[in-house]
């Protein structure tokens, strides 16, 4: 995976139509470049950030033109593109997941039940990088991935497409296992310590939980996805398949 570094190379990029990852912009940098970067960025739909030096320089090593971007392992897509060829009727939405490899299992998941798209939040969350790649064991490419700016916008955008959002919180009156996924389904699972923002919760048609022994706190976010995810999958198929 290439690292972009340099103001030269990341215009190149952005001309190019190349799937970028969160752009990191040092606010002390006043390069001319600067606003040619951020209008490419607006142009393609590519997130980009004003941080500390420290965090560009942490990426990026010291002797870095002030800018840092990783192109992605794999292309975006919209979320028009998604919701304009639904054929399983199921999407997962990754809010906050900042954790690799967690990231990447989820979407080996969801590739496995066929969903017709995967929202992921670009901001506060892990990249989409070669180690989510290696952790989805290829089904990186085998999945239509959304970088969603702004996840309480695109989740209207689903209801408006006729599908039924949920969202999981431990606390919730009803199992996911007594929910009728046979109808178009979005599932949102949250971060690895907050899990699902408050926000998100309130715009759910559904919140489901997970019953699990007292003695362990919580599951696993991916372990949770797969649980889910796949409960959806087999009444889906159940119902394709019965009649």
């Amino acid at each position: 995976m290439a690292l972009l570094t340099s103001w030269n190379a990341l215009i190149e990029a952005l001309k190019d139509g190349l799937p970028i990852n969160k752009v990191l912009i040092s606010r002390t940098r006043h390069d001319a470049k600067i606003a040619t970067v951020v209008n490419l960025c607006r142009e393609r739909g590519v997130v980009f950030q004003f941080v500390p030096a420290e965090a560009v320089e942490r990426k990026a090593g010291m002797k870095s033109q002030g800018v840092f971007a990783e192109i992605a392992p794999v292309g975006f897509f919209s979320l028009a593109d998604v919701l304009a060829d639904v054929k399983t009727g199921l999407i997962a939405i990754l809010d906050g997941i900042e954790d690799t490899g967690n990231l990447g299992a989820m979407i080996r998941s969801a590739a496995a039940v066929e969903v017709d798209g995967i929202l992921v939040s670009v901001r506060n969350a892990a990249p989409v990088n070669d180690t989510v790649w290696k952790t989805s064991a290829g089904a990186l490419g085998k999945v239509r991935l959304v970088q969603s700016r702004q996840l309480a916008l695109d989740i209207e955008k689903i209801k408006k497409a006729g599908f039924w959002v949920v969202a999981t919180d431990a606390q919730a009156r009803v199992n996911f296992y007594d929910f009728d996924f046979r109808s178009k389904t979005a599932v949102i699972l949250g971060n690895e310590n907050k899990g699902v923002s408050p926000l998100l919760k309130k715009n759910a048609d559904q919140l489901l939980a997970i019953p699990h022994a007292r003695s362990v706190e919580s599951l696993n976010v991916s372990a949770a996805a797969a649980i889910i995810l796949f409960e959806a999958y087999r009444q889906k198929n159940k119902t394709s398949h019965s009649g």
